[in-house]
């Protein structure tokens, strides 16, 4: 939980600069904190340069796991929500509605 989410009860984004000062503050390496929560180091390092925005995929996830992005919420039906429970169906022997 960020400091500004504890005192106002409202999430607030980190930059890839503080988000790497953060890091260095609690002596974590890129590599490390990459390999804890399951990313790839240089999809991490993409992000905290800059590099990426973290809009897509691994290096989206990584975003949410930094503080750099906001989570969806969670009331807020995925996309691909309704193409996944029909492949889950066929692949079930059922008929997608």
């Amino acid at each position: 939980m960020l400091e500004y989410e504890r005192r106002f009860g409202m999430p607030s984004l980190r930059t890839p600069t503080e988000a790497r000062a953060w890091l260095l503050r609690h002596g974590v390496t890129i590599t490390e904190w990459a390999h804890v929560h399951g990313f790839k180091p240089s999809v991490v390092a993409s992000l905290l340069a800059g590099r990426s925005q973290g809009n897509w995929g691994e290096a989206h996830q990584a975003a949410i796991a930094l503080g750099l992005r906001l989570p969806p919420a969670p009331d807020e039906e995925h996309p691909l929500a309704s193409a996944q429970s029909q492949a889950a169906q066929l692949n079930h022997g059922g008929v997608p509605s």
